[in-house]
């Protein structure tokens, strides 16, 4: 990694190298899935050569059309929805998302051979984000990915990133309690205890997900009732069993499946606090929440074997 080095053209080939790790990885994580999502729609010579039809193996390069970077981080927004926080822009002050963050640095090198070097730092440790949070689609760690005379550095970008995640917490909890205080400005005691109620009530939009979860969490700025939101990912189904009663008849104890929810974002109604994940554990948030477990029905309840299953093929 030369990304702090001085030298102009070093730098220059940081930032086209971040933006190529991060293209290939998500395009394989993307192949991983099913190669078929790479190809372009529209073109079916492409479809044929990336899809399990392809029976000959064989890739002709110079027609095979494949999705652009945009959609492929739309699909992976779509396959691991905990993704999503990387693909929003960061804060209120639009800073750009982790995806732009290093998009940007690419683009600027290869089109205008600019790059900044405080921009580039940025993008290398949202790089370390990403890939993390992509390592659950491949099924793979993140010892597998990293080579091992590169995880010092990992390590060293972790680390700035967690004091980059501190300093971003303390200036929006500052920032939080100068507006609180600017609104309840010249109210009595009972006036301001009113009117932070009626903040507190108000319906706070959240992000448009399947499923989620909205938990109370005190605010950290201002003590009033804040709102965490956790994605919900559903497990497979899975029998509770049966038991056998003193008739001898069988008592199904039904279906069941895992839920497991992951922080996406904190926001107060009253002070404006907004915190990403990265900076809940700063506020005492917990980012995951213990696994639950709700009924759902029997998926194999309309199932049929047909002539292959009783054929034993």
């Amino acid at each position: 990694m030369t990304y702090g080095e001085d030298d102009e053209r070093a730098q220059l080939e940081a930032a086209l190298s971040i933006g190529a790790a991060a293209e290939y990885l998500g395009r394989a994580v993307v192949a991983f899935h099913d190669p078929l999502l790479l190809a372009k729609p529209g073109s079916i010579d492409s479809q044929i050569m990336l899809s399990r039809a392809n029976t000959s193996g064989a890739l002709d390069h110079a027609i095979l059309r494949t999705v652009d970077s945009a959609s492929v981080w739309k699909m992976l927004e779509t396959l691991r929805p905990t993704f999503a926080p990387h693909m929003k822009n960061r804060d209120k002050e639009k800073l750009p998302s982790l995806v732009n963050r290093v998009m940007w640095n690419r683009n600027a090198a290869a089109h205008m051979a600019l790059v900044e070097q405080t921009d580039l730092e940025d993008a290398v440790r949202a790089l370390v984000t990403i890939v993390e949070s992509l390592h659950p689609l491949g099924s793979s760690s993140e010892n597998d990915f990293w080579p091992a005379d590169l995880m010092p550095t990992v390590a060293l970008l972790k680390d700035k990133n967690s004091k980059a995640a501190a300093l971003s917490f303390e200036a929006k909890l500052a920032s939080a309690k100068a507006r609180v205080a600017n609104l309840l400005s010249g109210m009595s005691t009972s006036e301001a205890e009113r009117f932070q109620r009626a903040l507190e009530a108000r319906d706070i939009s959240s992000l448009v997900l399947d499923r989620h979860r909205d938990v109370y969490q005190s605010c950290p700025a201002c003590g009033r009732g804040g709102t965490a939101v956790y994605l919900v990912l559903e497990g497979d189904p899975k029998s509770e069993g049966y038991e056998e009663t003193r008739g001898g008849s069988y008592v199904d104890y039904g279906w069941s499946r895992p839920l497991n929810f992951y922080a996406l974002t904190f926001r107060c109604p009253v002070c404006g606090l907004d915190l990403e994940p990265e900076e809940f554990s700063f506020a005492a948030i917990p980012i995951e929440l213990d696994e639950d477990y709700e009924a759902t029905d029997d998926p194999y309840e309309d199932w049929e074997p047909d002539e292959d299953y009783l054929r034993g093929r």
